[in-house]
């Protein structure tokens, strides 16, 4: 009898470990099995086709395979939330065999806007008072993909408060003159030969956005029951949720479009 339970208790931790063994380094880490709880299909679509489509959701995210069984019971207990903000910290992104060289060879042309762009001083720098991370621009949720860099992002930074015609860094921040003549009606217009005499980009860029970028009270009551008397502690509030939590900037501020909206004749 006693050699009967010894084998059933052999039997049982055998199975056990195996079972273990099998859920952690076989089940849990298989992207295709995050859909069975987490309403995520729009984003494990776009990740099949995006540039990181061999790499496992556990090398970018932050989830284990306890915090997966404390869920069941949050499940059970109808406080789970079946669409729960993402974390991946920046030690994830630069780790070694991935983005570890991105803050030494830092420059990289944009070649679909032609602009330059070094991640250098966006990523040490205190930008607007502040502190961003690698999600602040390579955002999933606002343009549909999959870890792409969202144009509105950037465009909510440098314009967010400037006055018209402008921009909060200057045009020459991601913008080089055209080198080539252009055709304005009819007319010959030199890029070149107009910042020379001293022309101002805004003398005939008059309105090169539309919106204001501003963050409605009503976009708090989207995760927070009421917390909007918090709205104007700026530093605090970018701290939470920028810093902290990496909430979409567009999650909380309203689009700011930018590009020809409206052009000065006279100025020509």
């Amino acid at each position: 009898m006693k050699k009967h339970m010894v084998l059933i208790a052999v039997i049982f931790v055998t199975l056990s470990v195996g079972f273990y063994v099998l859920a952690k380094y076989v089940v849990f880490p298989n992207p295709e099995n995050c859909k069975a709880c987490h309403y995520i299909a729009p984003f494990y679509e776009k990740w099949k086709t995006s540039t990181h489509k061999n790499v496992p959701c556990l090398k970018c995210h932050v989830y284990t395979m306890e915090k997966a069984v404390a869920s069941q019971f949050l499940f059970l207990a109808g406080s789970f939330n079946p669409r729960p903000l993402s974390n991946v910290p920046d030690s994830n992104c630069l780790q070694s065999g991935c983005h570890d060289k991105r803050l030494v060879e830092s420059k990289v042309l944009f070649t679909k806007w032609n602009i330059n762009f070094d991640h250098k001083p966006h990523f040490s720098d205190m930008k607007r008072g502040i502190k961003l991370h690698c999600r602040s621009c390579h955002s999933d949720i606002v343009q549909g993909e999959h870890v792409k860099v969202s144009k509105n992002v950037c465009y909510l930074c440098h314009f967010k408060g400037a006055k018209p015609g402008e921009a909060v860094t200057g045009c020459p921040s991601c913008h080089t003159a055209l080198k080539e003549a252009i055709n304005v009606d009819g007319r010959t217009f030199s890029h070149a030969a107009a910042l020379k005499a001293g022309k101002k980009c805004g003398q005939c860029h008059a309105q090169i956005t539309r919106g204001d970028g501003m963050t409605p009270k009503d976009k708090c009551f989207f995760c927070h029951v009421d917390r909007s008397d918090r709205i104007g502690e700026v530093k605090l509030i970018h701290e939470k949720h920028v810093g902290k939590r990496q909430v979409d900037c567009l999650w909380c501020h309203d689009k700011i479009e930018h590009g020809k909206i409206k052009m000065s004749k006279t100025a020509i």
